[in-house]
């Protein structure tokens, strides 16, 4: 029989979790729900209290069926807490069953209150519900209260499934000096104005800038600091860059009917000192005669890119545009080229396509005289099968590189 002292100490040694410095066990509380957060107070003395002084808070709906016992539940998750400090509060809805925009006053004093306690990340998620109306669905969206919105410790804001209006984006980057890093998903963005001197990482993804009152309306995006830019679904036809002179890498997907080739020319123009560029447009573009010209009235030169993706907007009049980049990119590495099923059918059918046709020339006569691409290893080119396009392309590259790199081609 053992006896009651080695017991003792077996449990002793057997709990080593207990033993951690409090640092590593608050990121064990992070990883869990709130509520499994709480319910460790009963494992030891040593968790009794942890809880209570725990740096980053994971609130999330999962587990409550109703609204009234959620609210009730953190209400007096964060009384308990008092003033705290706080470094991550992250407040999710995870179900159909509650919905933060019908409790709104109090999801917005929760918001109020984490703020108050000076924390520097902070991350709201709810979930979309259409409602039916009387002409079209109608998105319900949780609408956070801007004027609580005012520290000078936030850090990093991720929102998803979130109404991001102009007087938020306005409170947010007069009020909020520190803030570094936004990120939007699946956000019903009415705002129009983006400036900051502080930012230095911006992602939209999924639902990007949507302007329908007014589609006039330019999308203004003024940010010196900023080093990292993604937008996932860029929709409008006027996207206006501002300086722009800190960012290393850009992402941009553009899904605006009627986006011109002239405003494209303007985008490379502002991401001209960009290392890694992806400049996609999915459906048809206009002006493209206004290609050539506009291409070359800008004279951009990117001297820092190494990486650079593109798609079928580039490949109009025997890929000028993309001759062109090339040609000055004198550090570029890799190139990638994305080719569509739906142009690939254009391009062996033009009737289908109406105006919007992506033509290119067969003709493999170089219109300038060829270049080195002296640091250009790599061009993949991804395409449906059988797609002529490449081909042509290859054939436009042939005549106007000097030493051409390896290229590899594989299907979408």
């Amino acid at each position: 029989m053992t006896k009651p002292g080695k017991r003792a100490k077996a449990m002793a040694v057997g709990d080593r979790i207990s033993g951690l410095p409090d640092e590593l066990l608050h990121r064990i509380l992070f990883s869990l729900p709130a509520q499994d957060a709480v319910r460790t107070c009963v494992l030891s003395p040593r968790w009794r209290h942890l809880w209570l002084s725990a740096r980053h808070l994971n609130v999330s709906t999962l587990g409550f069926t109703g609204e009234v016992r959620f609210a009730q539940f953190v209400n007096n998750l964060l009384l308990r807490r008092g003033h705290a400090p706080l470094d991550t509060f992250c407040l999710r809805a995870e179900g159909p069953h509650i919905l933060f925009d019908n409790i709104r006053d109090t999801a917005n004093l929760w918001i109020y209150h984490a703020l108050r306690c000076n924390v520097q990340a902070l991350s709201i998620a709810d979930h979309d519900l259409y409602e039916e109306g009387e002409t079209e669905d109608i998105l319900r969206t949780f609408h956070p209260d801007r004027y609580s919105f005012t520290s000078s410790h936030l850090k990093r804001l991720h929102l998803h499934h979130v109404c991001v209006s102009n007087c938020l984006i306005k409170q947010l980057f007069s009020s909020c000096p520190a803030l570094e890093d936004l990120e939007m998903n699946d956000c019903d963005i009415t705002a129009t104005e983006f400036s900051s001197t502080t930012l230095k990482n911006l992602s939209i993804s999924t639902v990007g800038f949507s302007v329908t009152k007014d589609e006039e309306v330019d999308i203004v995006i003024n940010m010196p600091s900023l080093v990292s830019l993604c937008i996932g679904a860029l929709l409008c036809t006027k996207p206006s860059f501002i300086n722009m002179r800190s960012l290393l890498t850009a992402s941009i997907h553009s899904e605006q009917t009627g986006f011109e080739f002239v405003n494209g020319c303007s985008i490379l123009r502002a991401f001209s000192n960009a290392r890694n560029l992806t400049l996609l447009h999915v459906g048809p573009m206009v002006g493209k005669e206004l290609l050539g010209n506009e291409i070359l009235f800008h004279q951009v030169v990117f001297t820092n890119l190494t990486t650079l993706s593109l798609n079928e907007w580039c490949l109009h009049n025997s890929c000028k545009a993309l001759l062109y980049v090339l040609r000055h990119s004198p550090n570029l590495e890799k190139l990638t080229l994305g080719l569509s099923e739906v142009g690939a059918l254009i391009y062996r059918r033009p009737e289908l396509s109406g105006n919007f046709a992506v033509k290119i020339n067969p003709c493999c006569k170089g219109t300038e005289t060829p270049f080195y691409c002296q640091k250009l290893k790599k061009i993949e080119i991804t395409c449906p099968k059988h797609d002529k396009r490449v081909g042509v392309v290859v054939a436009i590259l042939c005549a106007n590189l000097i030493s051409l790199p390896e290229i590899n081609i594989k299907p979408s």
